[in-house]
């Protein structure tokens, strides 16, 4: 698999798909010292920087890209912020990655795009903001908000494609520490020949009910407030 990680930090995406022969082909960071760390222990893969300046031509010039990942800055989105949702100047950014995977499935063949953020993203504007993400994500109009909100998982069918979304805890993946957050995977492919990604048992540590994707409404509530 190839992948594009934007936002990258130090490369936790990288840290977990190395190991598994998947291969880095570009990342998207300005942080000075995350931007040494990554060119310290990822030479060969190509740093672009600033996502608003990343241009067309340099997307196409990456090649075949599978997957893109993306934690796109959740301050505006955190309840610990000023709550200004996508509507705020970091947490906008969500909009140019969306942009960067327009590029990637007409010029690289992308199928997959993973976002993840804070749940505060379920709240935020009173839940509109993530209404914003599946729109985009899945290719869908005018996304009501579920009205006891959008709980905790959930997945939703559209023209571009199927998004699924969960809460994930690390203390379910080895880490001694909890820590929530909301992943969203897309899949712009034949999701319908595939099983459940997020939304699969073993993915969530056992801890909540197994689901079928047949159960699932194609826009889909969770069991617990977010």
């Amino acid at each position: 698999m190839r992948y594009v990680s934007f936002f990258s930090g130090i490369e936790a995406a990288t840290q977990a798909w190395h190991p598994r022969g998947w291969t880095a082909v570009a990342f998207a960071e300005i942080d000075p010292f995350a931007s040494r760390v990554l060119a310290h222990h990822y030479p060969a893969t190509p740093n672009l920087g600033d996502i608003t300046a990343v241009t067309e031509a340099q997307i196409r010039a990456l090649g075949p890209v599978d997957v893109f990942v993306f934690g796109s800055p959740c301050q505006d989105l955190s309840v610990a912020g000023k709550r200004k949702g996508l509507d705020g100047e970091r947490s906008g950014l969500f909009f140019d990655a969306m942009r960067v995977v327009g590029w990637l499935r007409q010029h690289c063949g992308l199928r997959w795009a993973v976002w993840e953020n804070v749940p505060g993203a379920f709240s935020s504007n009173a839940g509109r903001d993530f209404a914003a993400v599946v729109e985009h994500m899945a290719g869908l109009d005018a996304v009501a908000v579920p009205a006891k909100g959008w709980g905790t998982e959930g997945c939703a069918v559209g023209e571009e494609g199927m998004v699924e979304w969960a809460t994930l805890d690390a203390q379910w993946f080895g880490v001694a520490q909890r820590r929530r957050r909301v992943f969203a995977v897309a899949d712009f492919g034949d999701w319908a020949g595939r099983p459940p990604v997020l939304l699969e048992y073993r993915v969530r540590g056992g801890v909540l009910e197994a689901r079928e994707l047949d159960d699932l409404d194609p826009v889909c509530e969770g069991d617990e407030p977010a």
